[in-house]
């Protein structure tokens, strides 16, 4: 190729490549050599299966040649998120006891991607267990923002948000339960689909434990790119059913009702006092609501009805907490149930994390609880769903502010980032994540600069 590729849609290189206009073994060997480059100075590959990818790029560019039958992403190379099960490579989850952990079968995202002709070259870097909102762990390090390396490209999925906008791959492939996708998206100025509960498989990937069979509840996977079409070329490939659906499990989306940006009609929902955003993205909103005015879409400024985001985030809290703590010692999640009562009380004269009494308490949910818990939070989604009947779309913040310094003080109960000139607690971070996850909902997040 005699100009570059590596910041061309996916769109565009799947043309190129099935027209014979670009070559799959080139392009693969533009992004290793971006890779060899960049990486140094931003840490996002962590391992690359180079000679199984050399081999699959000269077959697919064979099959061009040939004139074979071809799939939706044949001969495009990609990285991973090193979360996800990749024959040929480690998949850690930046767990030091999982350093040699190799799997042999690919997660079940991961095949669909490789049946529509993908080729997975290397895996994106993480924090440890896909459980903070940075990415650094003891295996691999730290993964820097691109636009500034002093600062966090977010989590879980942050190698993969660095590695697109760094024009190591033009896809990548996300999961998120705390905002693992958005949040990164937002911070490394990409773009990410945490799609609907259920419709992408998460077999294969880690938490849960290496050869889980079943789906945990909340987490989700979704489409990582550059360009806001690829995460539709992306999202048709996976929005497939898993193993435990086939094969009466099928996918039919309703059309878009709306049919011209002017018929459109916005909940814009980025104003909340349990959690204030930062200055610099309330005027990013302001311009954005003032553009989509002077285009005729139809908006109000206001917050859903029948729900808050304080009562979305409390049950929230239990949810996830019972979700991540499952894993964990009896002993501590004993101590943590039995403690919730006593940081509720405390909460009323120190400044605790927001609900800490509720990630307590669903640590030590009994399934009679969690059912309780679970239908609180169907009968949210039930008040906050009734506002599709007056609105199309509901934007929200993806979190209360933007990339922030890098911090791996151990205990995240006890960090705090500077929004503004006033410091917050680091898991108010949360907040803004809570409603789409809780509910299972779709949520983009575009890129608005």
């Amino acid at each position: 190729m005699k100009t570059t590729a590596a910041y061309r849609s996916a769109s565009e290189l799947v043309a190129g490549l099935a027209s014979g206009e670009l070559s799959s073994r080139d392009l693969l060997e533009e992004y290793v050599a971006r890779i060899q480059r960049h990486n140094p100075r931003l840490n996002a590959v962590v391992a690359q299966d180079l000679a199984r990818a050399r081999q699959a790029a000269d077959k697919a560019d064979a099959q061009v040649r040939r004139g074979d039958p071809l799939g939706a992403l044949h001969g495009l190379p990609l990285t991973i998120k090193d979360t996800y099960a990749v024959p040929g490579m480690p998949c850690t989850a930046g767990n030091p006891q999982l350093r040699t952990h190799r799997p042999t079968q690919p997660a079940v995202a991961v095949r669909r991607l490789q049946e529509a002709g993908a080729i997975v070259f290397a895996k994106t870097n993480v924090p440890c267990m896909a459980s903070d909102i940075q990415s650094y762990n003891a295996i691999y390090g730290t993964t820097r923002n691109p636009w500034n390396t002093a600062l966090t490209p977010g989590g879980s999925s942050g190698g993969a948000a660095v590695a697109l906008a760094a024009g190591f791959t033009p896809l990548e492939l996300g999961s998120d339960i705390g905002g693992s996708i958005r949040i990164p998206a937002h911070f490394c100025g990409v773009y990410g689909h945490k799609a609907s509960y259920g419709i992408i498989p998460t077999r294969g990937h880690i938490p849960g434990r290496p050869g889980q069979l079943g789906e945990r509840p909340l987490s989700v996977a979704g489409p990582m790119a550059r360009y806001a079409t690829d995460l539709q070329l992306m999202l048709e490939v996976l929005a497939t059913a898993g193993p435990a659906m086939l094969p009466g499990w099928q996918l039919n989306p309703p059309a878009p009702h709306p049919e011209t940006l002017q018929k459109f009609r916005v909940l814009f929902w980025t104003d909340d006092s349990s959690c204030p955003i930062d200055s610099r993205m309330t005027a990013v909103y302001t311009e954005l609501m003032a553009r989509l005015k002077a285009a005729g879409v139809e908006l109000v400024k206001s917050s859903p009805k029948g729900v808050s985001l304080d009562s979305l985030f409390a049950c929230y809290a239990i949810q996830l907490s019972a979700n991540k703590m499952a894993g964990a010692a009896l002993a501590q999640r004993w101590f943590m149930g039995m403690s919730a009562p006593i940081l509720q009380g405390m909460c009323k004269y120190l400044d605790l994390p927001r609900h800490a009494d509720k990630f307590y308490k669903g640590a030590a949910l009994s399934y009679a609880e969690w059912l309780v818990v679970y239908e609180a939070g169907l009968q949210l989604r039930e008040a906050f769903v009734n506002n599709f009947e007056r609105y199309d779309v509901i934007l929200t913040p993806p979190t209360l502010t933007t990339a922030f310094p890098h911090d791996q003080s151990h205990f995240m109960s006890l960090r705090r980032i500077r929004v503004d000139s006033r410091y917050r607690h680091y898991t108010d971070m949360f907040m803004w994540i809570a409603p789409a996850t809780l509910m299972g909902l779709p949520a983009p997040v575009p890129l608005l600069a």
